[in-house]
């Protein structure tokens, strides 16, 4: 730690004890502490932005217009204090305080989004688990002291969200903390910012004098704790690593997977043991919460359902593309093929050529200069190939330097162009840095008309052997094909 880092920690220790103290006099002190505590994020948040130390500053300037209000109903509340004894209770109280704590609560949640974007499901167990344990409090500690207050539903549904929002979010930050190293610091006293947020929402309850509507000292205490965390918290230089890279978080677990379905079975579970108690359920609870509760669920299980999608697509291009050139294998290949043989047995297909391509000099290229130059030419190739075909046609590679071509059509139509343009992409040569390596390649010919039924093995296998015939033919030296070869006919005729 940093001398300057350590003179910030000292400072905020000895700022937080000086305001908790003056917290402990009477209630202007009190207010005057709560205030006091408040310019800090208020400064901090508006130095960093002007000094442009947030990428984001939207998320930023969002809650600085939440502190900015806070602070406002926290002068206000001061001014009205010392003029009429107690704290300011109307509408304008309430809506400063409810419009304050939306905004601090929309900024803090896009100021989470980097991270959301990179661990969404991590980010909505945390949510899903915060309001469960939200809901918990609620209904053994907050709603029975609200039943004593006679609180107004309008005051009830209030609390009921702000300690649901703030718990969730505190949720966020947790998972956060877990994940995103570069920033302990900054999430920590975020989590202690919430945690004496809602600590002294509880306090400011149960202790609230119905006739004077003061409270304890300890619930301003609190307040002082939340707002100088929460400034301290954007004032370290971790806070910047929110937006930073992290590596990819563990799936859903089978223990965090238990902790889900816990939390999906508290609001439902608080009922029923209300309910076999004699006393009234509590719908506030259960329509707020589940109104929260079940677009989380919801969006976490279409998250699971697009992540086992990816993963089966994932696992099929891997079982049918080739891995160097990104074309389809061998399995593919005759898939497509036996598909294509089929409907021109069938007589719905007016037929089909397969091309079969061997590179002429791509031993030569490996010999020489190594495999890894070997691998960038078949890459351009493979791509030069698919460029010369239509998008209803395929080309595949059928290990070393292989590949093969199906068009389907006329025969007496397609193959005459098609080879034609195969010819000309191939005779330039391929370059990989300072090499320059031959593209061309021997092309065997077979043909299937419609009507005609033929195995794809077979059409293969005389495809192949009229590319070894072109081979010979050209004197260039051919290669020894594999014993028992599927895709090699002894009794193919060669001049196909």
């Amino acid at each position: 730690m940093s001398r300057r880092d350590q003179a910030a920690h000292v400072s905020y220790g000895l700022l937080c004890v000086l305001l908790v103290v003056a917290c402990s006099r009477d209630e202007t002190w009190r207010y005057a502490a709560i205030t006091a505590a408040n310019v800090v994020p208020v400064v901090v948040l508006l130095v960093q932005l002007r000094s442009g130390t947030f990428a984001d500053r939207s998320s930023w300037t969002i809650t600085f217009g939440g502190v900015g209000i806070l602070l406002a109903h926290n002068v206000r509340n001061q001014v009205v204090l010392a003029t009429t004894g107690s704290p300011a209770r109307d509408v304008l109280a309430d809506g400063t305080l409810a419009l304050g704590y939306l905004l601090l609560l929309a900024g803090a949640a896009l100021a989470t989004l980097p991270i959301a974007r990179r661990d969404l499901g991590g980010m909505l167990d945390a949510a899903v688990i915060g309001l469960a344990s939200a809901s918990l409090v609620w209904a053994v500690v907050l709603q029975p002291a609200h039943v004593r207050l006679g609180s107004s539903a309008t005051r009830t549904a209030y609390e009921l969200c702000l300690v649901l929002l703030v718990t969730a979010l505190a949720g966020l930050v947790l998972r956060a903390f877990v994940v995103v190293r570069a920033a302990r610091v900054t999430t920590l006293l975020l989590l202690l910012a919430m945690a004496s947020t809602n600590l002294a929402d509880i306090v400011f309850t149960l202790t609230e004098d119905q006739t004077t509507g003061l409270s304890s000292w300890w619930a301003s205490a609190l307040c002082v704790v939340a707002l100088l965390s929460f400034g301290s918290a954007l004032a370290h230089p971790s806070a910047g690593g929110l937006a930073g890279p992290e590596p990819r978080p563990r799936g859903l677990t089978r223990a965090r997977l238990t902790f889900i379905a816990i939390a999906l079975s508290v609001n439902p579970a608080v009922a029923g043991i209300r309910a076999l108690l004699g006393e009234p359920v509590d719908v506030v609870l259960l329509s707020i919460g589940s109104q929260l509760m079940v677009p989380l669920v919801v969006l976490r299980i279409a998250l699971l359902a697009r992540g086992y999608a990816d993963t089966a697509e994932r696992l099929h291009d891997l079982a049918s593309r080739d891995e160097l050139t990104g074309l389809p294998n061998r399995r593919a290949l005759t898939a497509h093929l036996a598909e294509l043989l089929d409907r021109i047995a069938a007589g719905s297909s007016p037929g089909a050529v397969v091309l079969y391509l061997d590179l002429d000099d791509f031993k030569e290229v490996n010999d020489t200069h190594g495999h890894a130059t070997g691998d960038r030419v078949l890459y351009d190739v493979g791509s030069r190939v698919r460029a010369c075909i239509r998008s209803t046609d395929l080309v595949a590679r059928c290990g070393g330097d292989e590949f093969v071509v199906v068009l389907e059509g006329d025969p007496a139509v397609v193959e005459a162009a098609v080879v034609a343009s195969l010819g000309r992409a191939l005779a330039e040569p391929v370059v990989v840095g300072s090499v320059v390596a031959s593209g061309r390649a021997s092309i065997g010919v077979a043909r299937v008309r419609t009507g005609e039924s033929m195995a794809a093995e077979t059409l293969l296998a005389r495809a192949d052997v009229d590319m070894y015939r072109v081979k010979r033919a050209s004197g260039r030296p051919t290669p020894t094909p594999a014993p028992e070869s599927p895709l090699v006919d002894s009794s193919a005729p060669a001049d196909l």
